[in-house]
Order: structure tokens, then sequence, then C-alpha cells
């Protein structure tokens, strides 16, 4: 999403790093001819980060950071009608009494939305905001961990490369995923991001709830009614068929939760293990695999992104 180097390096391999306050997501696919994705992945304390980079061979694969949730915001907002090459100039003018970053500081990116069904509505996009220190404190980072960055990435897109691997994304589908601080959700159909939602229940707060019949009742209820709203905006707002799978990331836990889903919105609820996308080298644990799954939908990135603002 955020390019901080303008030389792009073209490789089959590439790599994506994940941090959370104590952990570092490390995912490295190789793409080969015959169209099969390999992948090493692990999870590590962020004190033992280099030694892993070391241990997985990366060398000078070309890797995507994806940034934190508390680093940056997402702004959805109208397009303006001004030439392509105009648009971001004119969204960052737009967003800039929105965002709580005076703009002078902020590195901003879009991503458009899908037009609606309704021809009379404005084409949409999200504004991706963070701030240049930030992309700094990425490079730095990176660079101490002996990684060769190119690309800022952000969760959501992650996702979406990951969604876009399944079958069931011909149709449209939904895709749930819990990391440390905030859940996300996803809508896709044919590899095109529809849905963007973020869920105030992360891992952390639905374990301290766990103990809590009524407590975790009621977060649990909250999450189903945020997937509901979602579902009911989607197949409204692009006259697309309903969504009838939700695809749970690895790492949740919760039983209790797909029962929910099933039994209050119908849906066919399937939890995914990154075996059943990859040809994985090294076994891992459900929770780890939870952990590196934004690392592996940064890894997932082939496309150019757009070029940000200049970062000094």
């Amino acid at each position: 999403m955020l390019r901080p180097f303008k030389r792009v390096l073209a490789r089959q391999t590439r790599a994506g790093v994940v941090r959370d306050r104590t952990h570092a997501g490390l995912a490295c696919i190789e793409r080969h001819d015959d169209g099969r994705l390999s992948l090493r992945a692990r999870v590590v304390e962020t004190d033992e980060e280099g030694a892993a980079v070391e241990a997985m061979r990366l060398g000078k694969t070309p890797v995507s950071s994806v940034l934190t949730a508390d680093a940056y915001q997402l702004q959805l907002v109208e397009v303006p009608n001004v030439p392509a090459d105009e648009k971001l100039a004119a969204v960052r003018w737009r967003i800039k009494d929105l965002i709580d970053i005076p703009l002078d500081e902020a590195v901003v990116e879009m991503f458009e939305m899908p037009r609606h069904a309704n021809a009379g509505t404005a084409p949409t996009a999200y504004a991706v905001v963070t701030r240049s220190a930030e992309v700094r404190q990425q490079i730095d980072l990176m660079q101490q961990a002996d990684l060769r960055l190119d690309v800022i990435d952000i969760p959501e897109l992650c996702i979406r490369n990951i969604a876009a691997l399944l079958p069931q994304d011909a149709d449209g589908v939904a895709f749930l995923h819990f990391a440390e601080d905030r859940g996300y959700l996803t809508v896709t159909r044919k590899g095109v991001l529809h849905i963007v939602r973020h869920i105030d229940h992360g891992l952390r707060n639905l374990a301290e709830a766990a103990g809590d019949a009524l407590l975790l009742q009621d977060r649990i209820a909250g999450i189903t009614l945020e997937v509901q709203r979602s579902l009911d905006y989607y197949e409204s707002h692009y006259d697309c068929r309903p969504i009838t799978e939700l695809v749970l990331g690895p790492g949740t836990g919760l039983d209790a939760l797909p029962a929910a889903l099933t039994e209050q919105l119908g849906l066919t609820v399937t939890r995914i293990a990154l075996e059943d996308l990859f040809s994985v080298e090294d076994e891992l644990s459900p929770e780890d695999q939870g952990g590196c799954l934004l690392a592996v939908g940064a890894a997932l990135r082939s496309d150019t992104p757009l070029q940000p603002a200049a970062v000094s």
C-alpha cells in the first residue's frame, strides 16, 4: 500500500512481517511455475526476530510489512471528479478535517471501492492515513532485522489477498480474522474487496471474557450483529447474491462463535488452516497460524502499488 522506496524488486518470492507488542509473525511465499504456493512461516518473540530472519534464509527477499491497528486510520470518502493522476491529491485535501494528524505529517494512500448498484451513487474510496514518522519507524525496524522492506501494507488488504485464494471467492465470501487487539471482517468477490469492517473485540478481549458466560455471550452477539449488518449492506448496495459462507481465520478457538453465526444468520462457517492453501514447510499450531496470517497475506502481494507521498 505504501512504498517507501522507488526501486521495484521483481521476484517470485516475497516475505511478509507483522508485529504486535511482543511477537512477530514472519512468512515467505514462493510462487512456482505450476501455480503452487510454498509457505515458510513462524511466530517468534520480537527479540528473536533477527535469528528467525536468518534461519528462514530470507536474504535479499523483498518484504512487505504490515501496519498495526493503532498505526493508521481508514476514512471512507467520495472520489473527487478529477483526472486519475489528481485523485490522491484531491482525497488528501478532502480528509484534512477528518483526521487527527496534521496533513503535512501524514502519508496518505487510497484504494477505490466497487461501484454501488445505484447508478446515482458517487464512487467511493478508502483513504489510508498514517504518520510519516510511522513509515520511518517501519523502515528502521526492518533494517534492524536485516529485512529488505519495499512495501508497507495494511491488514485489510492482506486479508483480501488470502480470501482471493478461496474457491468461495468466486461467488463472494466473508472472512473474519481476529488479531490481538481487533477483529477484521471483509467481503470479497472475484478478488475484489467490497466490505471492510473493524470488530472492537480482539483475541485478548475475547480471552478475557472466556470465563464469564454472560460477557462472552454479549460479545459474540455484538460480533454476530456486525456481520449481519455488513452482509446486508453488501447485498443491497452491490446487488449481489447473498453471502452464504463465512471463513474464520485460524487461532480464534471460540466454538460458540461459529455456532452463533450459523444459528442466527444461517451461514456456513468454515475454519481454514494454512495447509489448505499452501505447501507448508513447517507445522504450525492454530494459534501461530493466526499470529502470522497477516504476514502471509502481505507475502501474497503481487500487484504494483501506487507511489505514496515522499518520506524524507
